[in-house]
């Protein structure tokens, strides 16, 4: 068997770029926070960008738990489009929706009261928690744009429509970015040369009457945004070419179909939550770094370089989430078809890829590892804590690869409970006790704390791979 199978391989990357785009724009909203953010003035940038990254993995805590609906829907539509039932994929979109507002509504009131709650488990520094708990609420207000959005997106991929959301979520960054641009430096001139322009324009528009709101704005916008990317896939649905699927049609609604989607969802859920506690406690492990370097309030050079990390390195990681959610897909629906071995061939054929693609990005990472830094946040103590660890990380982008894309496999065919046991025992058993012991018990500072996070996606990869090799997927209903 070819390595490459030029049908297989064009197919694969007909669906996955589209998808690609789209969440590498849609991500592109918190890169946007984070870079604006790190070119305030120093006392609002260092601490700044070390609140957005909080804020950000407590968003996708709670958000991100409920916006992992859009595993169990994409899984049932696709399944369903395979076995040629138009209704049957129609009903699963009306109940995913109507599970997707109730559950948000619920949880933004609850994490908005507990914001400042949250952000005091996750820092002791005082610039810090001042700027993320304004920037966080505003993101919490954002979580039931973010999840009817991933409904609906998951409904259209699992048609095979992987365009449609990269060209909301295009209009969406585009939003993001002009409102950021706004509402983080008001009148001042945010002193990045391209970006300067770009407010110059928005500065005569509004007739020089923007506010600065620093932090916060970049929280404000980004729910506005997400606002605008909602409504834009709620126009899209209502095209003459989804009429027949009648995915707002409540006699759709069935206790059945929305208990399938939980019970595919809600293990991907829970592994999201316990990904975001890892990472949570990483932070901690670095925050008590900072502390004991004693720089001083605001000056949380290490937090802000491993912020920083995390940041361009969520580029690759949703890059990575979006290529295996277009293999989900393909695996799915060839299930539908009964087609065991081509869905096998799919994913094998996707992790090849995919490893040849992330091969020449980290190469990129590597080499370009500190202009990269500088871009991101000027301030010279935190490039220099940051690139030589990107430069290291460069190297294990081929395994991240491989560990999403078998792991989105696994979701395609329904396999949730194995990814979300495995992710738990990842976390608390490898990744959490070892950035501590690394990082602290045995003194080896950040290089012990990312030395933790490689070995934690190197057994995830090897893990991920040796679960689907088993084949027992094969024999998964849903």
């Amino acid at each position: 068997m070819s390595l490459f199978d030029p049908a297989i391989s064009r197919r694969i990357i007909a669906l996955s770029s589209p998808v690609m785009l789209a969440m590498l724009s849609q991500t592109l909203i918190n890169q946007v926070d984070h870079i604006l953010v790190g070119h305030l003035p120093l006392a609002e940038a260092t601490p700044g960008q070390t609140a957005v990254q909080i804020s950000q993995i407590l968003l996708w805590a709670f958000g991100g738990f409920l916006a992992s609906i859009s595993v169990g829907t994409q899984a049932l539509a696709a399944r369903r489009i395979g076995a040629e039932d138009t209704a049957g994929a129609g009903a699963v979109s009306t109940n995913s929706q109507l599970l997707a507002v109730l559950a948000s509504l619920v949880v933004t009131a609850g994490t908005y009261a507990a914001a400042p709650f949250l952000f005091h488990l996750m820092s002791k520094d005082q610039a810090v928690i001042d700027l993320g708990v304004p920037f966080l609420r505003w993101r919490f207000l954002q979580i039931t744009g973010m999840v009817a959005t991933a409904s609906l997106k998951s409904f259209f991929d699992g048609l095979g429509k992987t365009r449609v959301h990269m060209g909301v979520a295009l209009a969406m960054n585009l939003a993001n970015f002009l409102l950021c641009v706004a509402l983080i430096f008001g009148p001042e001139h945010p002193g990045i040369a391209a970006v300067n322009q770009v407010h110059q324009g928005l500065m005569v528009l509004t007739g020089g009457q923007l506010p600065r709101l620093g932090v916060p704005g970049a929280g404000l916008a980004s729910m506005i945004s997400s606002y605008i990317g909602l409504l834009l896939m709620l126009v899209w649905s209502m095209r003459d070419e989804y009429k027949p699927y009648h995915i707002r049609r409540l006699s759709n609604a069935s206790t059945k179909t929305m208990w399938q989607i939980v019970k595919l969802s809600v293990p991907s859920g829970l592994a999201t939550m316990f990904a975001m506690g890892g990472f949570g406690f990483v932070l901690y492990v670095v925050a008590k770094l900072d502390h004991d370097a004693a720089r001083g309030v605001g000056r949380t050079v290490y937090s802000t370089a491993t912020s920083n990390i995390i940041s361009v390195l969520q580029l690759v990681f949703i890059s990575c989430i979006a290529y295996g959610t277009a293999t989900a897909t393909l695996v799915s629906q060839n299930m539908g078809a009964k087609a065991y071995d081509l869905a096998e061939k799919y994913a094998y054929t996707a992790a090849r890829i995919g490893v040849v693609l992330f091969l020449v990005v980290g190469l990129c990472l590597t080499l370009l590892a500190r202009p990269i830094l500088l871009f991101w946040n000027p301030d010279l103590q935190v490039v220099a804590a940051g690139a030589p660890i990107l430069r290291v990380l460069g190297f294990v982008c081929p395994l991240i690869v491989v560990a999403l894309v078998f792991t989105q496999a696994l979701y395609g065919a329904g396999n949730t409970v194995f990814v979300m046991t495995a992710e738990l025992i990842l976390h608390f058993t490898c990744l959490v006790p070892l950035s501590y012991l690394c990082g602290i018990t045995l003194g080896l500072g950040l290089w012990g704390v990312w030395g933790a996070l490689i070995f934690y996606i190197t057994a995830l990869a090897l893990v991920m791979m040796l679960k689907f090799r088993t084949g027992t997927w094969k024999k998964i209903s849903i």
